[in-house]
């Protein structure tokens, strides 16, 4: 009779936990825009300069109008640059203090597609091997983030 009832509980959690969603396990998903780089060296000697050249990805299946982007750069949890625009073009007649230049796909027409690049070319020494990076990318109508990634620089 116990073994009855031991071969029964074990059919009952077998169907319960079959009613638990797969989905409920699942590690959650990289965010829309994310980091995939952080460049520490000189493109054309080589040597370690701190250059913090920061590449992006849209990870997603969204078309984001650049324009209405920003980036938002921290180091080790301090803010240390914003990039008011990430349309490559509008970024060179703003101020844009802390960042040299956008370069890459994602950034020179006016929308960044799916799978696209951009890497924003921050000032030297801003960030260091090793440390934390983190880009929350805001849009500028609404206020909201759409997209936060951090990495180790």
């Amino acid at each position: 009779m116990v073994a009855v009832t031991i071969i029964l509980a074990a059919l009952v959690l077998l169907l319960m936990l079959a009613m638990i969603p797969s989905w409920s396990w699942a590690e959650p998903g990289e965010p829309p825009i994310v980091i995939t780089g952080i460049a520490h060296t000189s493109e054309s000697t080589g040597e370690l300069t701190y250059a913090s050249r920061v590449t992006l990805k849209n990870n997603g299946s969204t078309v984001y109008e650049n324009d209405c982007l920003k980036a938002v750069f921290y180091k080790n949890g301090q803010k240390v640059c914003i990039v008011q625009t990430l349309n490559g073009h509008l970024l060179i007649s703003s101020y844009h203090y802390g960042v040299r230049f956008l370069e890459g796909e994602g950034c020179c027409t006016p929308y960044w597609n799916p799978g696209e690049e951009m890497i924003a070319d921050l000032s030297d020494g801003t960030f260091s091997p090793g440390a934390q990076v983190t880009v929350e990318i805001v849009d500028k109508r609404t206020g909201k983030t759409i997209s936060k990634h951090t990495v180790r620089a």
